[in-house]
This record gives structure tokens, C-alpha cells and sequence, in this order.
């Protein structure tokens, strides 16, 4: 799948989802600075959303996403990650990360300390 295409598919079900959530979602005219959608919340408060679509797992347990061209520009507030595979999203509030890390399954380890699940993120984030 090309990779403009595998984008607009996972933008379009995050909007699909945060919409059914109750969200307001606003698109900007062109996507150039970091910025895929910008949600509004009960609030008020507007939030900015960068969306990336994973169609592979970078191991056997978890799938992984380099944010690190995000890191220093203050342009992203949470990173929508959406799982083609399994039609999932995880919404992570931003905090600089240069790289995020998400379990789909228990490791043949079972490790559990320390690790960041994907379904811990299913719902989109409250701010205050």
C-alpha cells in the first residue's frame, strides 16, 4: 500500500472514532507542520493530533513509532496511533518522546513492568 494512502486511511478512522466519541474534529488546509486534525473538547480547549498509521509489528509482541521529528516542535499535543491490521487506535498525550512503544500481546517473557500497553489508550484523552 503506498504510503500517502495508508495515511489517509488512518486518519480518516480516527476521525471516524473520536467523532463517535463526541469530539468536534477541524482539519487543516494542508498538512505541513505536524498537525493532521485539531480536536475540540467539552471544554473548549483545542488540541492538536498527529496521526500514524502501523501496518506492521516491529517485534513479535509490540509495534513501535519514531516521533522523534515532533520532539522540539511544540506543534503536537497527542499522537493518535492507529493499527491497520486490527482497526485499532491508541491515543497518546505527547511528551516529547522520540519514540513510542506499544505491547499488543504478552511477550514470551511475560514481562510486564514497564511496558506500555496499546489498549490502555483506546479512549482519547481528557485535559484540563
Amino acid at each position: 500500500m503506498k504510503t500517502n494512502r495508508k495515511g489517509v486511511i488512518g486518519e480518516l478512522a480516527v476521525r471516524k472514532s473520536l467523532m463517535e466519541q463526541g469530539y468536534n474534529v477541524y482539519l487543516p488546509e494542508v498538512d505541513n507542520d505536524h498537525v493532521d486534525m485539531l480536536v475540540e473538547h467539552s471544554n473548549g480547549q483545542v488540541k492538536r493530533v498527529q496521526v500514524k498509521t502501523v501496518i506492521k509489528k516491529c517485534t513479535a509482541t509490540s509495534i513501535s513509532v519514531d516521533t522523534s521529528k515532533y520532539r522540539n516542535s511544540g506543534r503536537v499535543d497527542v499522537i493518535a496511533i492507529y493499527y491497520a491490521p486490527k482497526n485499532i487506535i491508541a491515543y497518546i498525550p505527547y511528551g516529547g518522546e522520540s519514540t513510542i512503544n506499544l505491547a499488543l500481546t504478552t511477550g514470551k517473557n511475560n514481562q510486564r513492568k514497564g511496558r506500555k500497553w496499546f489498549y490502555q489508550y483506546e479512549r482519547y484523552p481528557e485535559f484540563s
